[in-house]
């Protein structure tokens, strides 16, 4: 899952390049920005978040950790965020297509609301979530969980996921947004 989450990264830090160009006026590539929408939707979400929700949140609590409050309230609070965020770019990028005069700035502020929502999320998880799984998930839980991810990657599709993941790899060099370095607050809930 940490794999994912440098692909998820690189796309999200390409975003935020993105929102420095439009906030610039220079023109933005829609096709790439529509092509990060089917990553967010199918990888980020779709993938890494419905093996999160369906198998390793619910491992968690059978181990322990509070199903309410932090942290798992307040990741599944994010994956919310999240997908709200992604449909506001579809629409965003949509209406920046066609052209319309307020499109430019909502599509900004779009952009640097999936960048900062990503990156805290995935600090939180890196940092904090997936050391404490390591310290209480048994060798049988984290077995049963490889073999629970397979499956979804196999209803995702392995042909889609390689091409998202070539996707996200292209834009590697043109992440240039920092990640955070200080400890984000775990906000359960809201």
């Amino acid at each position: 899952m940490a794999a994912e989450h440098r692909l998820i990264e690189n796309v999200v830090k390409a975003l935020g390049r993105v929102a420095i160009d439009v906030g610039k006026g220079r023109p933005v590539d829609a096709s790439m920005l529509s092509t990060a929408v089917e990553f967010l939707r199918l990888y980020a979400d779709t993938l890494h978040h419905g093996k999160e929700e369906t198998f390793f949140f619910p491992v968690l609590v059978k181990r322990g950790v509070p199903a309410k409050g932090c942290p798992i309230e307040g990741l599944n609070h994010e994956h919310e965020k999240g997908r709200v965020l992604v449909q506001a770019l579809a629409e965003h990028t949509s209406a920046y297509q066609r052209g319309q005069p307020e499109a430019p700035e909502a599509l900004r502020q779009t952009l640097r609301g999936l960048l900062d929502l990503y990156q805290s999320h995935i600090w939180k998880e890196d940092a904090m979530v997936f050391p404490m799984a390591d310290r209480i998930l048994t060798a049988d839980d984290q077995q049963e969980l490889s073999a629970q991810f397979v499956v979804v990657d196999r209803a995702v599709g392995l042909d889609t996921i390689a091409r998202l993941e070539g996707f996200a790899r292209s834009l590697s060099s043109t992440a240039l947004a920092p990640r955070p370095s200080q400890p984000a607050a775990c906000h359960c809930g809201g």
